[in-house]
């Protein structure tokens, strides 16, 4: 179904305020924006307006304990591998204060904070997330949600929301419509020791190929497939794979785009249909097809024809013709947009 999109901060944002020392690394495409940040055992703070928070954090060691403190609330001790998920809150602005034992020498690595916007939540400036189970992104072909083939991800920089379409079919394809002004695709790739695997991206009409960008780690998620600067506007993104050998395996994680509207309210609602691409095959048929149907129409007509040729009775006229001053039927015809993937 279609859900709310959600506001990417990463770690790096000025939004979120470390009160202890920290510092930041860069990892090799494994985490959103290729980077994660940890500090020493203390709290850290961040201010986001919405309805609700999300903290995309890990902690290497078994059942860690930690506490998370919303706005002037007490501390709720956390016992787990270091995300949070708040309950609903009330729209309007919120403090969220993550914190470590200082006796716990288990170092958190935060990722990226996740808010749920509010009518109130300013949207400009940001990044929004879909996830690959949101059905504005349509998917055609024969995607899983299941993993086709063993991964051996780390634990540490999990799938976005858990989940991820795959697919190891050249063919399969996705359509996504967005109003923004820059737009990303994230996914993971397994087994790509047996071979490059290339897609397709074709926004509004212009298609680029791309390959998996350099330094792709097999199996690691946060893969950053394509990226894309336009004009603000409503855009269309078709995607669709070309190349991609057994045992391989592509998954489409999530979608980021800049948006150019303010407020959640504002977000745009376009008709989801799917698109499906036809082989030369296909298209020979329903031409043939056509052909013979055109060929079958002609011969009653011809039939009709020839039935009603006799001598008619003036009194009675039978309306077989279309002649200047005979009677036409008429019916409505529906008319409308569909896009189709390259």
């Amino acid at each position: 179904m279609a859900v709310t999109p959600e506001v990417l901060i990463d770690d790096r944002d000025l939004q979120i305020r470390y009160i202890c020392f920290s510092y930041s690394e860069l990892a090799a495409k494994s985490y959103y924006n290729t980077s994660w940040t940890t500090s020493v055992p203390g709290d850290n703070c961040s201010n986001g307006i919405g309805t609700g928070i999300r903290v995309a954090a890990s902690i290497l060691a078994p059942s860690a304990n930690y506490s998370v403190r919303l706005d002037d609330a007490d501390f709720v001790p956390q016992n787990g591998q270091g995300s949070y998920f708040s309950p609903t809150l009330p729209d309007g602005q919120h403090t969220i204060t993550y914190a470590l034992p200082e006796s716990d020498f288990s170092l958190p690595f935060l990722d990226y904070l996740a808010i749920t916007p509010g009518p109130s939540t300013s949207l400009l400036g940001h990044q929004l997330a879909v996830d690959d189970l949101d059905t504005s992104i349509s998917f055609s072909g024969d995607w899983k949600d299941t993993l086709p083939v063993p991964l051996n991800f780390n634990e540490a920089s999990p799938l976005y929301l858990g989940s991820a379409h795959w697919s190891s079919n050249v063919g399969d394809s996705l359509q996504f419509q967005f109003q923004g002004s820059s737009i990303s695709v994230y996914g993971i790739a397994a087994n790509i020791s047996e071979g490059n695997i290339t897609a397709s991206y074709t926004l509004d009409g212009v298609t680029t190929v791309s390959s998996l960008p350099a330094g792709t780690i097999d199996s690691v998620p946060f893969v950053q497939l394509y990226q894309a600067d336009i004009d603000s506007g409503t855009h269309t993104l078709s995607v669709e794979i070309t190349h991609i050998e057994t045992p391989q395996a592509l998954g489409i994680d999530l979608i980021t785009y800049a948006p150019s509207f303010d407020s959640i309210t504002a977000l745009p609602s376009f008709s989801n249909t799917k698109h499906k691409s036809l082989n030369a095959g296909s298209k020979a048929g329903i031409t043939v097809g056509v052909l013979a149907f055109a060929a079958i129409v002609a011969a009653l007509l011809l039939l009709l024809r020839r039935r009603y040729s006799r001598p008619r009775n003036p009194k009675f006229r039978l309306y077989d013709s279309f002649e200047p001053g005979d009677r036409k039927s008429s019916f409505p015809l529906q008319t409308g947009n569909q896009t189709f993937p390259l």
